[in-house]
């Protein structure tokens, strides 16, 4: 049975809710990061000699060694302190109402009124999204758009003798390139594991519902965008039957247009887990369990 008109409305409120907590996470966590950054960085740049002309003379000596391993330590302690965990907590948050969302979902399409199975089985799998994203965001991948690219300009502006003007500047490439925070690497990256892990877990409890209330079918619908990948593209707005998953998804994940932006993994592992994999990273979709 396609979706009601009262079950439209509430999905719509879904995917409000899913990109607003990605939108919320990804400008807080960035804005945060890039203030406290920019007082550690103002302090270091005052440490470092200079000729009269202004430029770095460090290289002359090994002191600026000491001095970079300690704006090192003290980049990655921003990443532990309670202003940039505070939005990260905050995003959690925003996890009970996903689940409640689909909880009404489910009782006004399906008539599922009792979730003891749902919540039984989902607090284990909530809790390896949170901690994936705590890692990411903590200890992960940003230490490779934040601090490492940060720590390359400080040793080329020492290395090359750079003023501390050239130095902001180089460094506010990689902060705000062309003042466009949306081309951030580091923002991209924030907005991809905030997107990837609550629609992973809104797709989690999708999973979990369809298993364990024997739903046979899904209903795809999404947010649809200039890159919209191929299966997304094809199967938007449209009901997929679970027993069509395999020989929909060999297709796709046989070639390598069609498979654009899935996840690399055997077709039985995406078939069991459709509903949180979708279309892959970054993926704007949802898939509905239906009956």
């Amino acid at each position: 049975m396609p979706l009601s008109s009262r079950s439209k409305t509430i999905a719509d409120e879904l995917l409000k809710a899913l990109d607003t907590s990605v939108d919320n996470l990804t400008d807080t966590q960035f804005k945060q990061l890039i203030s406290m950054s920019e007082k550690v960085l103002a302090t270091y740049y005052d440490t470092l000699q200079r000729d009269k002309d202004g430029n770095i003379t460090e290289a002359e000596n090994t002191d600026w060694v000491k001095g970079l391993l300690e704006v090192e330590q003290k980049l990655l302690k921003l990443l532990t302190t309670a202003t940039y965990n505070k939005g990260i907590t905050e995003y959690f948050s925003d996890f009970d109402t996903i689940l409640k969302l689909n909880k009404e979902l489910q009782t006004t399409q399906n008539g599922i009124v009792d979730y003891k199975k749902l919540d039984d089985a989902l607090t284990p799998k909530q809790a390896f999204i949170k901690d994936k994203v705590l890692f990411e965001l903590k200890q992960g991948g940003i230490k490779k758009v934040f601090v490492e690219p940060t720590k390359q300009v400080l040793l080329n502006a020492i290395s090359l003798g750079w003023s501390i003007d050239e130095t902001r500047k180089e460094m506010d490439r990689i902060y705000t390139p062309n003042g466009e925070l949306e081309r951030n690497a580091i923002r991209s990256y924030m907005q991809q594991i905030a997107r990837d892990a609550i629609y992973s877990y809104n797709g989690t409890i999708n999973g979990t519902i369809a298993q364990e209330y024997d739903l046979g079918k899904y209903s795809y619908i999404g947010g649809v965008v200039s890159d919209t990948r191929p299966f997304c593209q094809k199967y938007h707005g449209t009901i997929i039957e679970k027993k069509n998953l395999n020989e929909i998804l060999t297709v796709y994940l046989g070639g390598p247009y069609l498979s654009q932006g899935m996840y690399k993994v055997p077709v039985s592992d995406y078939e069991a887990n459709f509903a949180a994999y979708r279309g892959g990273w970054n993926c704007r979709h949802i898939a509905i369990p239906l009956r």
